[in-house]
C-alpha cells in the first residue's frame, strides 16, 4: 500500500524535479510570449536587427545616392580639357601681336593657300592677326578634341569609371565642320542669306575660336554631370564674347596703362586663357583631394584589432 500511494507521489516530484511541466506551463508560457510575439511576428524575427537586418526603402535610395554621387566624384577628370585648351590659348598669342598690313596685302594673304580653311568662324576674317591664325585654330581645336578624348580613355582604364565624352568630341567637330561650311555656303548664288549667321562685330577680332571651345566646355560639362564645370563654361564662354565684341585694352586705358599698338590685342586673348589655366588648376586640386583612397586590407584591419600586447 505503502508503493501504491508513494509511487504517484513521488513519480510527480521526481518529474518536477526533472523539469517535466505542470499543467499550467502552456498557460504561462502563452502569457511570456504573448509579450515576446504580441507584435504579431514570427519567433526570432523581433530580435534579428544584427547583421542580418533588412535596410527600409529610404535606406536604399539614400545609400545608391551616395554611390552615384562617389562615382561622379571619382571619374571628374576635365582639368585637363581646360588646362589644355588655356595652354592652346596661349601658344596663340604670336597671331595677335598686331600688324596692320596694307589692304591689297591684307586680301592677299587671306586668298592665299587653302581659302577653304581660312574660315571667317576660325579668325580668318580679323584685320590685324597674322595670316595664319585660322590654320593654327583649326589645328588647334583638332588636337584639343583628339588629346581630350584619348585622356579620358586612358583615364576611365586606370580608375575603372569612364566620362562619356562622345558628345564632347562630336559638338566640337560639329562646331569645326560648320565653322568651314557656313562661308563656303554663304558664298554661293541663293544662299547669300547666310550672311547673317556672320556678323562682322563678332568676327572682326578674331577671338571666335575661343567662343567655340566654350560651346565645347559646355557640351563636356553635361558629359561630366559637374555643376562646377558647367559654372566654370558659362563663365568662360561669357568673357570669349565680350573678347570677341569689345576690346578689351580699353579697361587697361581707363586705369591708365596704356598698351602700344603692337599688344593691344593681347588682353582679348590672355583673359580668356587665364580664366581656363586657373579654372583647371583649381579642379586638379581639388579632383586631387577627392580621389579615393585604395581600402585597408580587412585581414589587416582584423590583425590590429585582435593582437594583444606580449
Amino acid at each position: 500500500m505503502t508503493d501504491g500511494t508513494d509511487g504517484p507521489a513521488s513519480r510527480g516530484a521526481e518529474g518536477q524535479r526533472e523539469g517535466e511541466p505542470k499543467p499550467d506551463d502552456g498557460a504561462a508560457g502563452g502569457a511570456h510570449g504573448g509579450g515576446a510575439e504580441g507584435d504579431g511576428e514570427p519567433a526570432g524575427v523581433a530580435e534579428d536587427h544584427g547583421a542580418y537586418a533588412v535596410a527600409t526603402p529610404e535606406q536604399l535610395l539614400s545609400q545608391a545616392r551616395t554611390v552615384r554621387r562617389d562615382a561622379r566624384r571619382a571619374r571628374h577628370a576635365y582639368w585637363f580639357p581646360l588646362v589644355l585648351f588655356g595652354l592652346l590659348t596661349c601658344a596663340s598669342v604670336p597671331f595677335y601681336i598686331r600688324n596692320v598690313p596694307f589692304v591689297d596685302e591684307f586680301y592677299r594673304s587671306r586668298h592665299a593657300g587653302f581659302a577653304f580653311l581660312q574660315s571667317e568662324y576660325l579668325g580668318g576674317f580679323a584685320f590685324s592677326t597674322g595670316a595664319g591664325i585660322a590654320y593654327y585654330w583649326l589645328a588647334a581645336i583638332l588636337v584639343g578634341l583628339a588629346a581630350t578624348a584619348v585622356w579620358y580613355r586612358l583615364r576611365g582604364n586606370r580608375v575603372g569609371l569612364r566620362t562619356p565624352s562622345r558628345g564632347f568630341i562630336i559638338t566640337g567637330l560639329m562646331l569645326v565642320v560648320l565653322a568651314l561650311l557656313i562661308p563656303v555656303l554663304a558664298s554661293l548664288p541663293g544662299l547669300g542669306q547666310l550672311v547673317i549667321l556672320m556678323p562682322g562685330d563678332l568676327l572682326i577680332r578674331g577671338t571666335f575660336p575661343l567662343v567655340l571651345i566654350g560651346i565645347g566646355l559646355c557640351a563636356l560639362a553635361w558629359a561630366e554631370r559637374s555643376i562646377a564645370l558647367a559654372v566654370i563654361a558659362a563663365g568662360y564662354l561669357a568673357v570669349s564674347f565680350v573678347a570677341s565684341l569689345y576690346d578689351i585694352e580699353n579697361v587697361f586705358y581707363d586705369l591708365g596703362w596704356n598698351l602700344n599698338q603692337t599688344a593691344s590685342r593681347l588682353p582679348n586673348v590672355v583673359l580668356p586663357a587665364l580664366v581656363l589655366l586657373l579654372s583647371g588648376a583649381g579642379a586638379w586640386v581639388v579632383q586631387r583631394r577627392r580621389r579615393p583612397r585604395p581600402a585597408e586590407p580587412p585581414e589587416a584591419g582584423l590583425a590590429s584589432t585582435t593582437a594583444q600586447p606580449s
